[in-house]
């Protein structure tokens, strides 16, 4: 009798009502051939120099996207729908060649240069331009009429400098509308300014804006309107002259809920080359493991992770994204290579996918969801990894919206990987959102205390955590093996809103 055969009979004799399987031993079912220092090796390749971040819609984000069906063909998936793996759709791209940037003295002579990716990066959609103006701060880089940080300022030909986020009290109007990064850059260059500098506000999370992402808001692009944003050192230097600071005056305008405009007493010169495409080429990576029950084959449960980050700025500065989202991808690239090592039995069919446009807006999701090559209906379960390489726990997602789902996940952890934290919340999230707004039952993946490096230049292989992520992949893949074989069939979320 084959080890496999053996295997599928403890199945049978397990996968009781009421009981847990793999609640004897990790190795009886395949978990114990998930091992760290493969995910490691898997998270250290993905996040490397070679693929330059793997900014969507680029050369590097495409061999990354053919290194993963690979690992899928090798793992034993099978394309799904269409010849191969790689679901195509379009998305927008900036490629970001070059930038520099100098605070000028009053003659306009550079006193202060700034390195890019220690005190300053660009926006993801920046547009190119070599710029040279005074410094203005716009509050919020904010005009409404209840709200208007230009009210008593000129800024024509100059730079604007304002705080990223949204003031944090309730707009008179009830919302403050689009306050995304494109959005205020509308506003200023609307206003005659020539470029836009974000700053922090004192609560911003990661506390310093050396922080890549292409998430920018909706369109229609600012071509010749540079965007970047600096770090808080780099703030301290453009605010010298003024005998207050920046978070003093974020403290004044939310506490008289007005404006503080002012200029600042220095100038700025910026010169950015970017190459934008409207339209570009970009791929899930989708495949499947068809399951060996005749009529349960044609259910399915889904694992997701996003496979693209926020790329690259310039010929040395590139995001590596381990943690974000090399992990999850890694884990749900251990957890089929596991299924086939094992060999066991699974009924239902599991289909892989590994995401592209997650940070440019949940965008590969969203495709899959309305371009899915199953009967959508049929899904029992979407199971999303993001981010499970850092911090000192595992946190799931969504138990406050599939109470059933994630308690047997707990069920599992507690007799196996024994990190599961009650931190949690409702709904989707990430990737998964899709998903659970499409009505199906979704868990995210996550860890605690695990955000250390997002969207860093230092978030590389060397800072995850072996004995977290290898845990979150054996919970992973006993939880994907359990819905394949058992008798879950999805719940509705009775907090959401008809």
């Amino acid at each position: 009798m084959n080890a496999g055969f053996k295997i599928a009979i403890c199945m049978v004799v397990l996968l009781q009502p009421g009981e847990t399987a793999f609640s004897q031993n990790l190795e009886n079912f395949g978990a114990g051939i998930i091992k760290q220092e493969e995910l490691i090796q898997t998270v250290g390749f993905l996040s490397s120099s070679r693929f330059h971040g793997r900014l969507p819609g680029s050369m590097e984000y495409e061999q990354a996207a053919r290194y993963v069906a690979t690992r899928f063909k090798n793992a034993g998936i099978k394309p799904v729908g269409q010849p191969s793996m790689l679901q195509y759709f379009n998305d927008e791209v900036n490629l970001i060649h070059d930038a520099s940037c100098f605070i000028l003295n009053s003659n306009g002579r550079p006193i202060i240069p700034l390195t890019l990716g220690e005190d300053f990066v660009c926006r993801g959609f920046t547009g190119s331009g070599h710029v040279k103006g005074e410094a203005v701060f716009a509050g919020f880089g904010m005009k409404q009429p209840n709200y208007d940080d230009y009210r008593n300022i000129n800024v024509k030909g100059k730079i604007v400098v304002a705080f990223k986020s949204a003031p944090p009290w309730t707009s008179e109007t009830g919302s403050w509308g689009d306050t995304s990064p494109r959005a205020k850059a509308r506003t200023a260059k609307e206003q005659g300014a020539a470029g836009i500098i974000f700053i922090a506000d004192p609560k911003v999370f990661p506390p310093t804006m050396i922080y890549g992402s292409i998430a920018c808001g909706d369109g229609p692009h600012l071509f010749d309107f540079p965007m970047i944003q600096l770090s808080d050192r780099a703030t301290d230097s453009l605010f010298a002259e003024l005998p207050v600071k920046a978070p003093n005056l974020y403290e004044q305008i939310c506490q008289d809920k007005a404006p503080h405009s002012i200029e600042l007493g220095r100038s700025v010169l910026v010169n950015v080359k970017a190459e934008y495409f409207a339209e570009k080429p970009t791929a899930n990576v989708v495949g499947i493991v068809e399951g060996s029950d005749s009529l349960l084959k044609n259910e399915y449960v889904v694992l997701g992770a996003h496979l693209d980050h926020v790329g690259y700025q310039g010929e040395k500065l590139y995001f590596p994204g381990a943690n974000d989202n090399a992990s999850g991808v890694a884990a749900i690239i251990a957890i089929a290579e596991a299924l086939k090592k094992s060999k066991v039995e699974i009924k239902r069919s599991i289909i892989f996918i590994a995401f592209s446009s997650e940070e440019s807006g949940l965008r590969g999701s969203k495709y899959f969801v309305d371009h899915s090559p199953v009967d959508f209906s049929e899904v029992v379960a979407m199971l999303n990894f993001d981010c499970v390489g850092q911090g000192d726990s595992i946190a799931i997602g969504g138990r406050l919206s599939f109470p059933k789902l994630w308690k047997k996940v707990k069920k599992i952890d507690k007799h196996t990987t024994k990190l599961l934290s009650t931190r949690t919340f409702g709904g989707g999230g990430a990737d998964a959102e899709a998903f659970y707004r499409a009505g199906i039952s979704t868990l995210y993946f996550n860890t605690t205390n695990g955000y250390k490096h997002l969207h860093s230049p230092s978030d590389r292989a060397e800072t995850i955590n072996p004995e977290l992520i290898e845990k979150v992949a054996k919970l992973g893949y006993l939880v994907t093996v359990d819905l394949a074989n058992g008798r879950y069939k999805g719940e509705r979320d009775r907090q959401r809103k008809k």
